[in-house]
């Protein structure tokens, strides 16, 4: 049954979204990673210190998070993204400039950071779901299939230009292109607001208030807690999932081509959504597709063989897609519609302190084990 046109986000407003988590997730979360050896080596500055301006960035993209949530329950998107195409296309293109390793810091994390409070899913997932009022899980679901071409976009342009062109033009074309596709959407995509969703009770309750009515409901909790733990073990694996498959037998080579079939399988795990929706419900398909992670740990730990390497990179990023696409589906059901935002952002929030820890804990389990 063919739904009604009005029930879908219109073309120009999905495309603008889109637009966004393309270039913001491509420019200022996968690429930074293919930056620092050409930034290191052209400057001095270490490695380990140019990785620590990517957990800045992270930190700043969480902090703000439920900021950009509340402005985008009472005034949309427009004010968002015009913020972040001059203030974080601003701080963004300072950095290409710098000569210091302090001045690039803060400048670089100020840009992306500023481009991920205010345009990552915690933004445009809401605002979507808001402009396609009873279509929001295809909404949501089409928004993050095109952000599974981030990456694929974004990496191997950031490997042609900075042989090319070195790493400054490089952030430069990055800057460029994450400034035109937030002005592209403050022009096609500025609503999202509360009152766009004809669910949404009227009226503004304080921030405190929100919050703790979202945080005495049962759901909610289990929710948090679940997000935070799940944050913890995806970017825990992230980080480790390379020198695991190293330890386990793989030579270095191998290992980062399979890892890279990662990413490629997260469209598998969005694509089928809908009809596993229809037929499960959000809440048990995030069961699902958890128990699907944790199969993908599991043959991690068995990657001395090909095959297993290859199963892990299938599941996991299988379990990734899904999960990415139903945090958004499944926080709508269970916030106040007015509220949407401002908890969808606060959710993020938690999964960002997660995923800060999975890592520091991986650390702290490798330094006293040796495994």
């Amino acid at each position: 049954m063919t739904r009604p046109a009005a029930s879908r986000l219109p073309p120009a407003t999905a495309g603008s979204l889109a637009l966004v988590t393309v270039a913001v997730y491509g420019a200022c979360y996968y690429s930074y990673s293919a930056l620092i050896d050409p930034v290191a080596a052209a400057t001095g500055w270490s490695k380990a210190a140019l990785g620590a301006v990517f957990s800045a960035v992270l930190l700043l993209t969480g902090l703000g998070a439920p900021a950009a949530g509340r402005i985008l329950d009472r005034r949309g998107t427009r004010p968002l993204f015009l913020a972040a195409a001059v203030a974080g296309g601003g701080a963004l293109l300072a950095a290409s400039f710098q000569t210091r390793f302090a001045a690039f810091a803060v400048t670089y994390a100020a840009g992306c950071g500023t481009a991920g409070a205010l345009g990552f899913y915690h933004v445009t997932q809401p605002t979507a779901a808001r402009m396609a009022p009873a279509d929001r899980a295809r909404a949501i679901t089409l928004l993050t299939i095109a952000g599974a071409f981030a990456s694929p976009v974004y990496l191997p342009l950031t490997g042609y230009l900075v042989t090319a062109a070195g790493w400054r033009a490089t952030v430069r074309v990055d800057d460029a292109t994450i400034a035109a596709a937030f002005l592209i959407a403050a022009v096609f995509a500025g609503g999202g607001t509360a009152s766009a969703d004809p669910a949404a009770a009227r009226g503004d309750r304080p921030v405190t208030t929100a919050l703790t009515a979202g945080w005495r409901s049962p759901p909610v909790r289990a929710w948090v807690l679940a997000t935070v733990t799940g944050g913890a073990a995806a970017d825990a694996k992230l980080a480790y999932q390379v020198p695991a498959m190293i330890a386990a037998g793989l030579t270095p080579a191998a290992a980062a081509a399979i890892t890279g079939i990662r990413r490629i399988a997260q469209l598998t795990g969005r694509l089928p959504l809908g009809r596993i929706l229809r037929r499960l419900g959000a809440r048990r398909t995030i069961v699902a597709a958890s128990i699907l992670a944790a199969a993908a740990a599991i043959t991690l730990l068995a990657s001395r063989q090909v095959p297993a390497a290859i199963a892990y990179s299938l599941l996991g990023g299988a379990s990734l897609g899904a999960i990415s696409t139903l945090q958004g589906i499944y926080t709508q059901q269970l916030v106040a519609p007015q509220d949407l935002g401002l908890l969808f952002g606060a959710q993020q929030a938690a999964y960002g302190a997660g995923g800060a820890l999975g890592p520091a804990l991986g650390a702290a389990l490798l330094a006293v084990t040796g495994s």
